[in-house]
Protein backbone atom coordinates (compact mmCIF):
# COMPACT_ATOMS: atom_id res chain seq x y z
CA UNK A 1 0.00 0.00 0.00
CA UNK A 2 1.16 3.37 -1.06
CA UNK A 3 0.10 6.24 1.55
CA UNK A 4 0.62 9.92 0.42
CA UNK A 5 2.26 11.11 3.55
CA UNK A 6 4.51 10.01 6.98
CA UNK A 7 2.46 10.78 9.86
CA UNK A 8 1.18 7.16 10.73
CA UNK A 9 2.02 3.55 8.93
CA UNK A 10 4.26 3.80 5.62
CA UNK A 11 3.22 1.39 3.34
CA UNK A 12 19.57 9.11 -11.70
CA UNK A 13 21.28 11.72 -9.38
CA UNK A 14 21.38 15.52 -10.86
CA UNK A 15 23.89 17.53 -10.97
CA UNK A 16 23.49 20.49 -9.06
CA UNK A 17 23.49 24.23 -10.17
CA UNK A 18 22.90 27.31 -9.36
CA UNK A 19 19.53 29.23 -11.01
CA UNK A 20 20.00 32.43 -12.35
CA UNK A 21 17.91 35.46 -10.81
CA UNK A 22 13.97 35.92 -11.58
CA UNK A 23 13.60 38.35 -13.82
CA UNK A 24 11.48 41.09 -12.26
CA UNK A 25 7.51 40.40 -12.52
CA UNK A 26 4.67 42.64 -12.48
CA UNK A 27 2.85 41.99 -9.24
CA UNK A 28 6.52 41.54 -7.08
CA UNK A 29 6.00 44.05 -4.93
CA UNK A 30 2.84 43.18 -4.01
CA UNK A 31 3.83 39.64 -3.34
CA UNK A 32 5.98 41.37 -1.00
CA UNK A 33 4.16 43.49 0.82
CA UNK A 34 1.54 40.59 1.19
CA UNK A 35 4.28 37.97 2.30
CA UNK A 36 5.52 40.33 4.87
CA UNK A 37 1.69 40.44 6.41
CA UNK A 38 1.62 36.54 6.30
CA UNK A 39 5.38 36.04 7.98
CA UNK A 40 4.16 38.49 10.82
CA UNK A 41 1.05 36.76 10.92
CA UNK A 42 2.71 33.47 11.58
CA UNK A 43 4.58 35.06 14.58
CA UNK A 44 1.03 36.36 15.72
CA UNK A 45 -0.35 32.56 15.59
CA UNK A 46 2.20 31.73 18.29
CA UNK A 47 0.77 34.34 20.33
CA UNK A 48 -2.55 33.21 20.04
CA UNK A 49 -1.52 29.28 20.37
CA UNK A 50 -0.31 30.20 23.66
CA UNK A 51 -3.61 31.88 25.05
CA UNK A 52 -5.10 28.54 24.17
CA UNK A 53 -5.25 27.50 20.54
CA UNK A 54 -6.87 29.62 17.97
CA UNK A 55 -10.63 28.77 16.83
CA UNK A 56 -12.13 29.22 13.63
CA UNK A 57 -15.15 31.12 13.71
CA UNK A 58 -17.21 32.70 10.56
CA UNK A 59 -20.24 35.16 11.16
CA UNK A 60 -23.27 34.19 9.54
CA UNK A 61 -24.34 35.26 6.16
CA UNK A 62 -27.74 34.72 4.30
CA UNK A 63 -27.91 30.96 4.91
CA UNK A 64 -27.87 29.27 7.87
CA UNK A 65 -24.75 28.23 8.71
CA UNK A 66 -22.39 25.52 11.18
CA UNK A 67 -19.12 24.56 11.88
CA UNK A 68 -16.64 25.63 14.30
CA UNK A 69 -13.24 24.36 14.30
CA UNK A 70 -10.46 23.98 17.08
CA UNK A 71 -7.61 21.67 15.43
CA UNK A 72 -6.10 20.51 18.26
CA UNK A 73 -2.36 19.99 16.57
CA UNK A 74 -2.77 22.66 14.78
CA UNK A 75 -0.60 25.24 16.30
CA UNK A 76 2.91 25.20 18.19
CA UNK A 77 2.99 24.90 22.50
CA UNK A 78 3.70 28.00 24.32
CA UNK A 79 7.41 26.54 24.54
CA UNK A 80 10.04 27.25 23.28
CA UNK A 81 9.05 31.02 22.98
CA UNK A 82 11.51 31.46 19.13
CA UNK A 83 8.89 29.06 17.11
CA UNK A 84 7.52 31.14 13.93
CA UNK A 85 9.80 34.84 14.51
CA UNK A 86 8.21 37.29 12.32
CA UNK A 87 10.74 37.51 9.23
CA UNK A 88 13.32 40.59 9.09
CA UNK A 89 13.46 41.76 5.87
CA UNK A 90 16.56 43.59 5.93
CA UNK A 91 18.22 40.48 6.89
CA UNK A 92 21.38 39.35 4.69
CA UNK A 93 20.59 36.93 1.50
CA UNK A 94 21.87 33.51 2.24
CA UNK A 95 24.86 32.20 0.11
CA UNK A 96 22.85 28.87 -1.05
CA UNK A 97 25.60 27.77 -3.26
CA UNK A 98 28.47 27.70 -0.41
CA UNK A 99 26.17 25.05 0.98
CA UNK A 100 23.66 23.19 -0.78
CA UNK A 101 25.92 21.55 -3.90
CA UNK A 102 27.33 19.50 -0.58
CA UNK A 103 23.91 18.97 0.97
CA UNK A 104 21.94 17.66 -2.20
CA UNK A 105 25.47 15.25 -2.86
CA UNK A 106 23.58 12.73 -0.15
CA UNK A 107 24.06 9.16 -0.70
CA UNK A 108 20.62 8.80 0.98
CA UNK A 109 19.19 10.77 -1.75
CA UNK A 110 20.40 8.33 -4.20
CA UNK A 111 17.54 8.95 -7.09
CA UNK A 112 16.20 11.61 -8.75
CA UNK A 113 15.93 14.63 -6.67
CA UNK A 114 15.19 18.28 -7.35
CA UNK A 115 15.66 21.10 -5.10
CA UNK A 116 14.40 24.76 -5.52
CA UNK A 117 15.25 27.67 -2.98
CA UNK A 118 13.69 31.25 -3.57
CA UNK A 119 14.10 34.43 -1.24
CA UNK A 120 10.46 35.12 -0.23
CA UNK A 121 10.59 38.72 -0.03
CA UNK A 122 12.04 39.47 -3.60
CA UNK A 123 10.94 36.20 -5.13
CA UNK A 124 14.55 35.71 -6.35
CA UNK A 125 15.45 31.81 -7.07
CA UNK A 126 18.84 31.63 -4.62
CA UNK A 127 19.48 28.21 -5.59
CA UNK A 128 18.11 24.95 -7.62
CA UNK A 129 19.05 21.75 -8.83
CA UNK A 130 16.89 20.23 -11.38
CA UNK A 131 14.02 22.13 -10.24
CA UNK A 132 12.24 22.36 -13.27
CA UNK A 133 12.21 18.40 -13.63
CA UNK A 134 8.59 17.09 -13.13
CA UNK A 135 8.42 14.66 -10.88
CA UNK A 136 5.88 12.45 -8.47
CA UNK A 137 5.25 14.93 -5.78
CA UNK A 138 3.21 12.85 -3.07
CA UNK A 139 1.25 15.09 -0.79
CA UNK A 140 3.20 18.47 -1.24
CA UNK A 141 0.55 18.37 -4.15
CA UNK A 142 -2.29 19.23 -1.78
CA UNK A 143 -0.59 23.19 -1.09
CA UNK A 144 -1.67 23.47 -4.83
CA UNK A 145 -5.37 22.62 -3.95
CA UNK A 146 -5.35 24.44 -0.68
CA UNK A 147 -4.32 27.55 -2.75
CA UNK A 148 -6.71 26.77 -5.93
CA UNK A 149 -9.62 26.64 -3.14
CA UNK A 150 -8.70 29.89 -1.52
CA UNK A 151 -8.17 31.72 -4.76
CA UNK A 152 -11.84 30.23 -6.21
CA UNK A 153 -13.83 29.62 -3.03
CA UNK A 154 -12.55 32.07 -0.25
CA UNK A 155 -11.87 31.21 3.73
CA UNK A 156 -15.29 31.06 4.50
CA UNK A 157 -16.65 29.39 1.81
CA UNK A 158 -19.03 26.34 3.38
CA UNK A 159 -20.29 23.18 1.43
CA UNK A 160 -23.98 22.73 0.75
CA UNK A 161 -26.18 19.39 1.65
CA UNK A 162 -29.56 20.05 0.89
CA UNK A 163 -33.08 17.99 1.50
CA UNK A 164 -35.48 19.22 -0.93
CA UNK A 165 -39.27 17.97 -1.38
CA UNK A 166 -39.69 14.32 -3.15
CA UNK A 167 -42.22 13.47 -5.70
CA UNK A 168 -44.72 12.59 -3.75
CA UNK A 169 -45.81 14.39 0.04
CA UNK A 170 -44.32 11.90 2.52
CA UNK A 171 -40.73 11.45 0.54
CA UNK A 172 -37.85 14.07 0.60
CA UNK A 173 -34.28 13.96 -1.57
CA UNK A 174 -31.17 14.38 0.07
CA UNK A 175 -28.72 16.46 -2.50
CA UNK A 176 -25.11 15.54 -1.82
CA UNK A 177 -23.02 18.89 -2.45
CA UNK A 178 -19.57 16.83 -1.81
CA UNK A 179 -19.43 17.13 2.02
CA UNK A 180 -17.48 14.27 3.10
CA UNK A 181 -16.98 15.76 6.63
CA UNK A 182 -20.84 14.88 7.89
CA UNK A 183 -20.86 13.29 11.36
CA UNK A 184 -24.62 11.18 12.28
CA UNK A 185 -24.46 13.33 16.00
CA UNK A 186 -21.67 15.39 16.03
CA UNK A 187 -19.05 13.44 17.36
CA UNK A 188 -17.32 11.93 14.37
CA UNK A 189 -13.51 11.54 13.26
CA UNK A 190 -11.25 12.31 16.25
CA UNK A 191 -13.11 15.55 16.23
CA UNK A 192 -11.51 16.61 13.24
CA UNK A 193 -14.67 16.81 11.24
CA UNK A 194 -17.18 17.42 13.60
CA UNK A 195 -17.57 20.73 13.82
CA UNK A 196 -19.24 21.02 10.79
CA UNK A 197 -22.68 19.80 9.89
CA UNK A 198 -24.57 16.33 11.20
CA UNK A 199 -26.93 14.08 9.41
CA UNK A 200 -29.00 14.65 13.11
CA UNK A 201 -28.69 18.56 12.78
CA UNK A 202 -29.95 17.62 9.23
CA UNK A 203 -32.98 15.77 9.99
CA UNK A 204 -34.08 18.40 12.82
CA UNK A 205 -34.48 20.58 10.25
CA UNK A 206 -36.79 18.67 8.30
CA UNK A 207 -38.95 17.56 10.88
CA UNK A 208 -39.05 21.00 12.06
CA UNK A 209 -39.95 22.04 8.24
CA UNK A 210 -42.32 19.40 8.12
CA UNK A 211 -44.26 20.42 10.89
CA UNK A 212 -42.63 17.44 12.32
CA UNK A 213 -43.79 14.61 9.98
CA UNK A 214 -41.53 12.70 9.30
CA UNK A 215 -41.02 10.95 5.25
CA UNK A 216 -42.07 7.70 4.76
CA UNK A 217 -38.95 7.80 1.81
CA UNK A 218 -35.88 9.37 1.58
CA UNK A 219 -34.32 9.79 -2.22
CA UNK A 220 -30.30 9.83 -2.36
CA UNK A 221 -28.92 12.53 -5.21
CA UNK A 222 -25.70 12.07 -5.85
CA UNK A 223 -25.62 13.56 -9.24
CA UNK A 224 -22.94 16.51 -9.02
CA UNK A 225 -20.43 13.70 -9.39
CA UNK A 226 -20.13 12.40 -12.32
CA UNK A 227 -17.09 10.73 -12.71
CA UNK A 228 -14.79 7.30 -11.71
CA UNK A 229 -15.02 6.60 -8.07
CA UNK A 230 -11.06 6.41 -8.38
CA UNK A 231 -8.67 9.23 -9.79
CA UNK A 232 -6.52 7.99 -12.68
CA UNK A 233 -2.95 6.17 -11.07
CA UNK A 234 -4.52 5.91 -7.81
CA UNK A 235 -3.71 2.08 -6.84
CA UNK A 236 -6.73 -0.15 -6.07
CA UNK A 237 -5.56 -1.23 -2.80
CA UNK A 238 -5.62 2.62 -1.59
CA UNK A 239 -9.61 2.59 -1.42
CA UNK A 240 -9.35 1.12 1.51
CA UNK A 241 -7.07 2.70 3.99
CA UNK A 242 -5.32 5.83 2.39
CA UNK A 243 -8.86 7.04 1.24
CA UNK A 244 -12.11 6.03 0.15
CA UNK A 245 -13.82 5.49 -3.27
CA UNK A 246 -14.83 9.18 -4.15
CA UNK A 247 -18.32 10.21 -3.65
CA UNK A 248 -20.39 13.53 -2.87
CA UNK A 249 -21.56 12.91 0.38
CA UNK A 250 -19.79 10.53 3.43
CA UNK A 251 -19.65 10.53 7.09
CA UNK A 252 -16.49 10.28 8.57
CA UNK A 253 -14.89 10.45 5.25
CA UNK A 254 -16.07 7.04 4.83
CA UNK A 255 -13.96 5.56 7.65
CA UNK A 256 -15.52 2.41 9.14
CA UNK A 257 -13.69 3.76 12.38
CA UNK A 258 -13.99 7.07 13.53
CA UNK A 259 -11.19 6.96 15.37
CA UNK A 260 -8.16 6.16 13.04
CA UNK A 261 -7.06 8.35 10.35
CA UNK A 262 -5.86 5.11 8.18
CA UNK A 263 -9.09 2.87 8.86
CA UNK A 264 -10.69 0.80 6.51
CA UNK A 265 -13.32 2.80 4.12
CA UNK A 266 -16.36 1.50 2.84
CA UNK A 267 -16.74 0.36 -0.41
CA UNK A 268 -19.97 3.05 -1.13
CA UNK A 269 -19.75 5.57 1.38
CA UNK A 270 -22.40 7.66 0.26
CA UNK A 271 -25.24 4.71 0.61
CA UNK A 272 -23.64 4.37 4.10
CA UNK A 273 -25.03 8.11 4.61
CA UNK A 274 -28.20 8.32 3.48
CA UNK A 275 -29.08 4.86 5.42
CA UNK A 276 -27.56 6.74 8.50
CA UNK A 277 -30.06 9.72 7.59
CA UNK A 278 -32.97 7.39 6.87
CA UNK A 279 -32.41 5.76 9.73
CA UNK A 280 -32.61 8.73 12.40
CA UNK A 281 -35.94 9.92 10.14
CA UNK A 282 -37.78 6.53 10.16
CA UNK A 283 -37.82 6.06 6.46
CA UNK A 284 -37.00 3.92 3.90
CA UNK A 285 -34.03 4.37 0.98
CA UNK A 286 -34.18 5.01 -2.64
CA UNK A 287 -31.68 6.08 -5.60
CA UNK A 288 -33.29 8.96 -7.49
CA UNK A 289 -32.82 12.66 -8.81
CA UNK A 290 -34.66 15.94 -7.69
CA UNK A 291 -36.76 17.10 -9.57
CA UNK A 292 -35.76 20.77 -11.36
CA UNK A 293 -37.05 23.70 -8.77
CA UNK A 294 -37.88 21.04 -6.04
CA UNK A 295 -38.79 23.29 -2.96
CA UNK A 296 -35.93 23.30 -0.62
CA UNK A 297 -36.52 21.71 2.90
CA UNK A 298 -32.68 22.42 4.99
CA UNK A 299 -29.51 22.63 4.38
CA UNK A 300 -26.58 22.07 6.53
CA UNK A 301 -23.40 23.77 5.68
CA UNK A 302 -19.57 22.25 6.06
CA UNK A 303 -17.19 23.86 8.56
CA UNK A 304 -15.56 27.15 6.66
CA UNK A 305 -13.15 26.09 3.92
CA UNK A 306 -10.40 27.31 6.44
CA UNK A 307 -10.85 24.73 8.48
CA UNK A 308 -10.99 22.43 5.73
CA UNK A 309 -7.71 23.60 4.65
CA UNK A 310 -5.92 23.43 7.61
CA UNK A 311 -7.54 20.18 8.82
CA UNK A 312 -6.25 18.27 4.95
CA UNK A 313 -2.86 20.10 5.66
CA UNK A 314 -2.03 19.41 8.85
CA UNK A 315 -3.23 15.89 8.84
CA UNK A 316 -2.26 15.02 5.21
CA UNK A 317 -5.74 13.72 4.88
CA UNK A 318 -6.62 12.38 1.29
CA UNK A 319 -9.91 11.87 0.87
CA UNK A 320 -10.58 15.25 1.98
CA UNK A 321 -8.71 17.50 0.20
CA UNK A 322 -9.86 15.27 -2.84
CA UNK A 323 -13.32 16.55 -2.10
CA UNK A 324 -12.31 20.23 -1.33
CA UNK A 325 -10.27 20.28 -5.21
CA UNK A 326 -13.64 18.57 -6.85
CA UNK A 327 -15.65 21.17 -4.96
CA UNK A 328 -13.48 23.67 -6.66
CA UNK A 329 -13.97 22.49 -9.78
CA UNK A 330 -17.56 22.79 -9.10
CA UNK A 331 -17.67 26.31 -8.45
CA UNK A 332 -15.28 27.65 -11.32
CA UNK A 333 -15.65 24.65 -14.15
CA UNK A 334 -19.57 23.66 -13.16
CA UNK A 335 -18.80 20.02 -13.11
CA UNK A 336 -17.17 17.92 -10.69
CA UNK A 337 -14.74 15.97 -12.22
CA UNK A 338 -10.82 15.06 -11.96
CA UNK A 339 -10.43 16.92 -15.23
CA UNK A 340 -12.27 19.90 -14.39
CA UNK A 341 -10.13 19.48 -11.05
CA UNK A 342 -7.02 19.73 -13.46
CA UNK A 343 -8.39 22.53 -15.67
CA UNK A 344 -8.73 24.77 -12.65
CA UNK A 345 -5.38 23.90 -10.68
CA UNK A 346 -3.17 24.03 -13.76
CA UNK A 347 -5.54 27.80 -14.69
CA UNK A 348 -4.56 28.98 -10.68
CA UNK A 349 -1.02 28.52 -11.48
CA UNK A 350 -0.42 30.22 -14.51
CA UNK A 351 -2.71 32.86 -13.13
CA UNK A 352 -0.06 32.98 -10.06
CA UNK A 353 3.02 32.92 -12.54
CA UNK A 354 4.12 29.73 -12.25
CA UNK A 355 5.25 27.85 -15.75
CA UNK A 356 3.28 24.91 -16.00
CA UNK A 357 4.96 22.47 -18.45
CA UNK A 358 5.14 18.85 -17.77
CA UNK A 359 2.76 19.27 -14.82
CA UNK A 360 0.16 16.84 -14.53
CA UNK A 361 -3.05 16.83 -11.85
CA UNK A 362 -4.60 13.14 -11.81
CA UNK A 363 -6.22 14.15 -8.51
CA UNK A 364 -5.61 17.01 -5.74
CA UNK A 365 -3.80 14.86 -3.01
CA UNK A 366 -1.08 13.52 -4.44
CA UNK A 367 -2.26 10.30 -3.82
CA UNK A 368 -1.60 9.13 -7.25
CA UNK A 369 2.04 8.59 -8.28
CA UNK A 370 1.37 9.63 -11.62
CA UNK A 371 0.69 13.04 -10.62
CA UNK A 372 3.62 15.33 -11.34
CA UNK A 373 5.32 18.49 -10.62
CA UNK A 374 8.21 20.57 -9.89
CA UNK A 375 10.14 21.93 -7.29
CA UNK A 376 10.26 25.82 -9.34
CA UNK A 377 6.57 25.15 -9.35
CA UNK A 378 6.09 24.53 -6.11
CA UNK A 379 8.38 27.66 -4.48
CA UNK A 380 6.80 30.01 -7.40
CA UNK A 381 2.99 28.62 -6.22
CA UNK A 382 3.61 29.70 -2.36
CA UNK A 383 5.31 33.09 -3.92
CA UNK A 384 2.33 33.64 -6.27
CA UNK A 385 -0.11 32.45 -3.09
CA UNK A 386 1.67 35.04 -0.69
CA UNK A 387 0.07 38.24 -2.98
CA UNK A 388 -3.31 36.37 -3.08
CA UNK A 389 -6.22 35.45 -0.62
CA UNK A 390 -4.61 31.97 -0.59
CA UNK A 391 -1.91 33.51 1.30
CA UNK A 392 -3.92 31.85 4.66
CA UNK A 393 -1.83 28.47 3.56
CA UNK A 394 1.56 29.46 4.83
CA UNK A 395 -0.61 29.72 8.06
CA UNK A 396 -1.68 25.79 7.66
CA UNK A 397 1.57 24.12 7.08
CA UNK A 398 2.87 21.84 9.54
CA UNK A 399 5.66 23.69 12.05
CA UNK A 400 8.64 21.00 12.30
CA UNK A 401 8.41 18.90 15.61
CA UNK A 402 5.37 20.38 16.95
CA UNK A 403 2.40 19.85 14.41
CA UNK A 404 0.85 18.19 11.61
CA UNK A 405 2.12 15.28 9.67
CA UNK A 406 5.83 17.29 11.11
CA UNK A 407 5.05 16.14 14.60
CA UNK A 408 7.60 13.37 15.07
CA UNK A 409 10.32 15.02 12.18
CA UNK A 410 13.39 16.55 12.80
CA UNK A 411 14.93 14.34 15.36
CA UNK A 412 17.78 14.24 13.44
CA UNK A 413 17.57 17.83 12.53
CA UNK A 414 16.88 19.25 16.08
CA UNK A 415 17.88 22.78 15.29
CA UNK A 416 15.33 22.94 12.17
CA UNK A 417 12.31 22.33 14.88
CA UNK A 418 10.23 25.93 14.79
CA UNK A 419 11.99 27.47 12.08
CA UNK A 420 10.90 25.48 8.87
CA UNK A 421 7.10 24.77 8.20
CA UNK A 422 6.14 22.59 5.64
CA UNK A 423 4.45 20.11 3.85
CA UNK A 424 5.42 16.75 3.57
CA UNK A 425 4.83 13.81 1.20
CA UNK A 426 5.52 10.27 0.84
CA UNK A 427 4.70 7.24 -1.78
CA UNK A 428 6.69 4.02 -2.10
CA UNK A 429 9.54 5.51 -3.65
CA UNK A 430 8.40 9.33 -3.21
CA UNK A 431 9.19 11.79 -0.37
CA UNK A 432 8.53 15.63 -0.46
CA UNK A 433 9.33 18.37 1.41
CA UNK A 434 7.45 21.84 0.42
CA UNK A 435 7.46 25.38 2.82
CA UNK A 436 9.26 27.75 4.04
CA UNK A 437 11.92 28.43 6.75
CA UNK A 438 13.82 31.27 8.33
CA UNK A 439 17.44 31.89 8.34
CA UNK A 440 19.82 32.01 10.89
CA UNK A 441 20.03 35.79 10.16
CA UNK A 442 16.30 36.23 9.87
CA UNK A 443 15.91 36.11 6.75
CA UNK A 444 12.79 34.40 4.80
CA UNK A 445 12.73 31.70 2.21
CA UNK A 446 10.44 29.43 0.33
CA UNK A 447 11.96 25.86 -0.49
CA UNK A 448 10.85 22.30 -2.30
CA UNK A 449 12.66 19.17 -2.24
CA UNK A 450 11.17 16.61 -4.30
CA UNK A 451 12.97 12.77 -4.34
CA UNK A 452 11.74 9.79 -6.17
CA UNK A 453 12.97 5.95 -6.59
CA UNK A 454 15.80 6.90 -4.21
CA UNK A 455 17.02 2.95 -2.63
CA UNK A 456 17.51 3.96 0.82
CA UNK A 457 13.98 4.18 1.69
CA UNK A 458 11.31 6.31 2.51
CA UNK A 459 12.78 7.11 6.13
CA UNK A 460 16.22 7.84 5.04
CA UNK A 461 15.30 10.24 2.52
CA UNK A 462 13.10 12.17 4.80
CA UNK A 463 15.71 12.97 7.06
CA UNK A 464 17.87 14.07 4.90
CA UNK A 465 15.51 16.65 3.58
CA UNK A 466 15.15 17.30 7.17
CA UNK A 467 18.50 18.25 7.80
CA UNK A 468 19.04 19.87 4.37
CA UNK A 469 16.49 22.31 5.10
CA UNK A 470 17.45 22.65 8.89
CA UNK A 471 21.26 23.19 7.45
CA UNK A 472 20.21 25.76 5.38
CA UNK A 473 17.73 27.83 7.68
CA UNK A 474 21.14 27.61 10.53
CA UNK A 475 23.73 28.10 7.80
CA UNK A 476 24.74 31.60 8.34
CA UNK A 477 25.67 32.19 4.56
Amino acid sequence: MSLSDNADPKGASSTPHAGPAAPAKPGRARRRRALTGVLAALAVVVTVAAAGGLVWQFAAVANPQTGVFTPPEAYPPVEPAPVLASSDADAPVPDLASVLPALLDDARLNGSTSASFADALTGEVLYEQEGDTPLAPASSMKVVAAVAAFEHLGAEYRIPTTVVEGPTDDSVVLVAGGDVTLTVDGDGYYNEYARGASLTELADAVLEARGGDAPATVYLDTSVFTDNPKAEGVLTEDLVYATAPMAPIMVDGGRKDNTQKYAEHYTDPATVAVLEFAEILGADVAEGVAEEGAAEVATVYSAPLAALVDSFILTSDNLLTDAVALQTALVVEGEMTWAAMSTVHLATLESLGVATDGLVFYDGSGLSPTDRMTANAFTQVLLGAAGSQAASVFESLPVAGYSGTLRNRFDSAGDGKGVVRAKTGTLSGVSSLTGTLTTLDGRQLVFSLISNQATTGEEAVEAAMDEISTAVARCGC
